[in-house]
């Protein structure tokens, strides 16, 4: 871990698109910065498009506005101070989504392999009471573009079926799109027991906010972006679901073909028995114990 600190910087540059979940990246990668070098700084978003208006006729707010919102809620918020470049011409911001030396720590192994780099959080008391059958999902069906094929994983109606297990389960469902005006989307993903989603729209929001988070991918970028999330694929997600209630056992919660799983879970030999539901809350608070351990292990070398 040596090093890391070389690859730190208190001035980043960073792409700035229409989705939400990447500036959250980029609001993330900032807010570990800060942490890690016990000092604020300065997160500059580079527009390459017309940020100023609306992206889509139908949004309610402007992008731009929806940073602005979340960033509200951060814990620690005014350690990062937001820059905007509107009209940029940065290539290199363009062609790499962030600038050195931030891109170069997201490419290195140590931390980009578990996540410690995007692990930030909502502040605590901003937390509102969870709605205890409440589950918050979205897919890709009202996107204003077309997203690429490894997040359609499957189609509209296969989700429709997906849902309707869930309904079934005894839970109730809350659909969420790129429609959905900010204030509701953080006062339903904060309301919520679980959520289930394609990987992109609002998955930054449900990963500050430590949602037991089930992804339709199977992706290597999910497991950047999203490392604590479960992973189902089109081969297994219809048994997972209609079998959401049924006791299982560890090769579930931390399954087989996930190779992040295999290298970051401190305990090989842990059998964890219980529904869904217990395995998705087992899972994240693992998580978030290991990587809040890992971030202050990182922050005592730096300092020395």
């Amino acid at each position: 871990m040596r090093g890391i600190e070389e690859n730190l910087s208190t001035d980043i540059h960073w792409k700035g698109t229409p989705g939400v979940g990447d500036f959250m990246f980029g609001l993330n990668v900032a807010h570990v910065h800060a942490y890690l070098l016990h000092k604020p700084v300065k997160l500059t978003i580079h527009w390459y498009w017309d940020v100023k208006n609306q992206y889509h006729f139908e949004d309610p707010e402007l992008t731009i506005e929806r940073m602005e919102y979340i960033h509200n809620f951060y814990q620690d918020k005014d350690m990062v101070e937001i820059d905007h470049v509107y009209d940029s011409v940065r290539g290199d911001v363009y062609a790499n989504q962030t600038s050195k030396p931030t891109s170069l720590l997201l490419r290195s192994g140590y931390m980009a392999r578990m996540s410690l780099i995007n692990w930030w959080q909502f502040r605590n008391n901003c937390r509102l009471p969870v709605s205890p059958k409440k589950l918050v999902f979205w897919r890709d069906t009202f996107n204003a573009d077309v997203v690429r094929p490894w997040k359609r994983l499957i189609n509209h109606h296969q989700w429709d079926v997906m849902i309707n297990q869930f309904y079934m389960h005894g839970f109730e469902p809350v659909e969420l799109t790129y429609r959905t005006p900010i204030s509701e989307a953080m006062y339903h993903i904060n309301t919520s027991k679980f959520v289930i989603c394609y990987d992109g729209l609002w998955h930054y929001v449900a990963k500050n906010f430590h949602k037991p988070l089930i992804v339709l991918s199977r992706s290597s970028i999910t497991k950047l972006h999203t490392t604590e999330c479960m992973m189902l694929d089109e081969t297994n997600y219809e048994h997972y679901v209609k079998n959401f209630n049924i006791h299982k056992r560890r090769d579930i919660l931390f399954p087989k073909y996930n190779r992040t799983d295999r290298h970051h879970w401190p305990d090989k030999k842990l059998t964890v028995h219980g529904d869904g539901l217990h395995q998705l809350k087992s899972r994240i608070n693992l998580y978030k114990k290991t990587l809040n351990e890992k971030l202050h292990e990182v922050k005592n070398i730096i300092s020395r």
